[in-house]
């Protein structure tokens, strides 16, 4: 083990006995894996422990797949990006002047069908047809003019894949199957359809109080191309490498999708600058699985992680592991100590909170803070500022925010005023 991988290995261990860890994790530079490693378990109920070849739903990291096979069509063709989708979407037509660049960068101005009330409360968990996830954001105005503001949509890479399938007349699944996934011998990765047995596929876990709960059903037919897919770490590495060469489309090609624009995202990916080097990366999270690929193409630099634990910071972790990769000095966080509040403020946290279809009621039992998350889970926290709280066994914190209209919102949600007597 040389140097660069003990430290790497010597940080997740002193993480892992700190805070809940789950998945596994992949760091490579120069073509070489230095890093390869799984934690905790695939199945807590039989206690199957995670490994190099467990299988996790990676969310919108699939957006990468749909966003290269748009990129097959258009070398083939078949289409071209400045494309109104209205001439591969006929029922679409209205949208006049949404082209598909619009759909792969996120500013088509499209709604955001999964963040509204009824897919978060019910329609998530049915089979829904296309027609029945169109009826969802079809008829509804466009949030701005295509082309002017980015707003990250699930609607416009849930489109893609139709047009995918109206061009080819396959199935999206078979398309990026036959396409993209064999040619590279991805055999373990595919798009989840709820039906097979995915072999070696982890169970998914969130937390109430300080138990383990299995996360809810999630009928992947409702994500489709925006995010129903499965992978493994060393796939997802054969993945990044064959984002370096020509097999699947022409550099040329490729280098469109990692082209930066105004809003930081090309074609299934977002592109930044961290450590002062080039970043091209993306990840998915929901219902309990969570993938961050960061990819340092200068560098030729890779770090994969997957989790099936809601609440393993996977985000955190990978930048963590990127800046000891380069040099920089990264601490393992430690609990952080408890702040006293007055309680006139504690008394002004305490209500319900709303949006997206999404409930937290926030709640004390004398001095424990905790909110009940859709009437179902319980996060406990305590608080480490007057504004700032952080869980009580989990590695993870959040905000209250005095919003500009002086009205109080949590966890990205509006609090609702009591009804008056």
């Amino acid at each position: 083990m040389n140097d660069l991988t003990l430290s790497l290995d010597k940080y997740l261990t002193k993480y892992e006995n700190n805070w809940p860890l789950s998945g596994a994790i992949l760091v490579a530079r120069n073509g070489e894996v230095i890093l390869r490693k799984a934690f905790g378990y695939a199945s807590i109920e039989h206690q199957i422990t995670n490994s190099i070849d467990t299988k996790f739903r990676i969310w919108s990291l699939t957006k990468s797949f749909t966003a290269l096979a748009i990129m097959m069509l258009y070398e083939q063709n078949l289409l071209r990006f400045e494309d109104r989708i209205g001439t591969y979407l006929p029922e679409l037509k209205h949208f006049e002047h949404i082209s598909i660049t619009h759909l792969l960068n996120h500013t088509s101005g499209l709604i955001n069908y999964t963040s509204t009330p009824d897919y978060n409360k019910t329609l998530n968990k049915l089979k829904l047809t296309h027609q029945k996830v169109l009826n969802l954001f079809m008829d509804k105005p466009l949030s701005s003019k295509p082309g002017t503001s980015f707003a990250y949509n699930n609607s416009g890479y849930y489109l893609l894949g139709m047009i995918i399938e109206n061009i080819t007349g396959l199935p999206f699944a078979n398309y990026i199957t036959n396409n993209i996934l064999k040619p590279l011998g991805m055999v373990n990765t595919g798009i989840d359809d709820n039906k097979r047995v995915v072999p070696k596929m982890a169970a998914s876990y969130h937390s109430s109080w300080e138990e383990f709960v299995q996360c809810e059903y999630m009928d992947m037919s409702s994500i489709f191309a925006a995010g129903a897919m499965y992978s493994t770490i060393d796939d997802l590495y054969k993945w990044d490498q064959a984002l370096y060469s020509d097999t699947l489309v022409s550099t040329s090609t490729m280098e469109m999708a990692f082209t930066s624009n105004d809003f930081n995202y090309g074609f299934g990916w977002f592109l930044d600058q961290r450590y002062n080097r080039r970043r091209i990366y993306h990840g998915g999270a929901y219902r309990g699985f969570r993938s961050e690929m960061h990819r340092y193409p200068d560098e030729h630099t890779t770090i994969i992680m997957l989790t099936n634990y809601d609440f393993v910071p996977v985000t955190k972790l990978t930048e963590a592991l990127s800046g000891l990769l380069f040099g920089e000095n990264i601490i393992v966080p430690t609990r952080p100590p408890s702040c006293a509040l007055q309680e006139s403020t504690y008394a002004s946290y305490m209500g319900t909170y709303e949006g997206y279809g999404c409930k937290a009621i926030v709640s004390r039992n004398e001095d424990q803070l905790y909110f009940i998350w859709n009437d179902e889970a319980v996060i406990p926290f305590y608080p480490i500022s007057e504004t700032k709280f952080h869980h009580i066994w989990q590695d993870w914190e959040c905000d209250f925010t005095l919003e500009h209209n002086g009205e109080l919102s949590f966890l990205g949600m509006q609090k609702t005023k009591e009804p008056s007597m």
